[in-house]
């Protein structure tokens, strides 16, 4: 199937994963490709991706279960109206169920397959079981129906419960690939947080890595600079579940084929 457009959504319900992170590598790999993208922000709590670019990514609040479907049917009203061929949607923790449920009520993904686009779930496994379950849960929920990149984050998980999991062999069978995020010192990112202080705005890190900006003194913005060529190396690994067919660099080689998917959802066992 041809796909026209692209939605990335990480609707992990778990904080703290890195998740905030890893869309600002992401989104600055789009920059460099000079493909356009628009964002939704439903971290009312913190903003921080509507805060780091505000000319392209619009606030959702959410509140209880009526409030927030009301916010998500205008959101996706929204992107399958618009013309940019990606949108980044940035979720708050503990939103999953809300996000599933107006998935689920307002046929989302029924509807996106009918206009040719195409859902990305970005999971966030860690070393805890309920993030395991919460991974799996997305996955049951969405099945085929959506397109899968894992992202492993060292800081936040250095076990290996994932790791050779009957999920991940489920998910590895759906097409699933992996990336890392690169680990970037405390003081970089403390740089980071009182740089935005003195700025009193959201800086991304296209903005962080200029050291003519003035932002982060030479080293840490070397640091980002590293973080980011890590990082669109890995996104060009993985363009095919990024991009509208027609935006697949022509210089990435043909993915693998995956196993095709089983006729019925699995039963996950965390175990061997």
């Amino acid at each position: 199937m041809k796909i026209t457009r692209r939605i990335h959504l990480n609707p992990q319900s778990k904080g703290n994963l890195g998740k905030s992170l890893e869309v600002e590598f992401r989104t600055a790999w789009l920059d460099r490709l000079g493909i356009p993208w628009n964002g939704s922000d439903l971290d009312d709590r913190h903003h921080t991706f509507a805060s780091r670019h505000p000319e392209a990514v619009r606030s959702y609040p959410l509140g209880n279960q009526q409030e927030s479907k009301t916010a998500l049917l205008s959101l996706f009203r929204r992107v399958l109206k618009d013309t940019a061929p990606v949108h980044v949607i940035d979720t708050r923790a503990q939103a999953d169920a809300l996000i599933l449920g107006a998935l689920e009520e307002l046929q989302v993904l029924e509807v996106c397959a009918e206009q040719g686009v195409r859902l990305t779930f970005f999971l966030f496994p860690t070393d805890d079981t309920e993030s395991m379950n919460n991974v799996a849960q997305l996955f049951l929920h969405a099945g085929d129906r959506v397109d899968y990149v894992i992202v492993h984050n060292p800081a936040k998980a250095r076990g290996d419960l994932f790791r050779g999991s009957q999920l991940e062999k489920e998910l590895t069978a759906f097409g699933a690939r992996s990336i890392t995020l690169p680990a970037l010192t405390s003081t970089t990112l403390l740089a980071a947080e009182k740089a935005e202080s003195v700025a009193k705005r959201g800086l991304s890190f296209a903005e962080l890595s200029r050291v003519d900006a003035g932002h982060l003194e030479r080293l840490l913005a070397g640091e980002i600079q590293w973080a980011m060529a890590r990082m669109f190396r890995q996104y060009d690994g993985v363009a095919d579940l990024l991009l509208p067919t027609e935006l697949i660099p022509e210089q990435k080689s043909a993915p693998a084929t995956a196993a095709p998917p089983p006729e019925s959802n699995p039963e996950l066992n965390f175990g061997e």
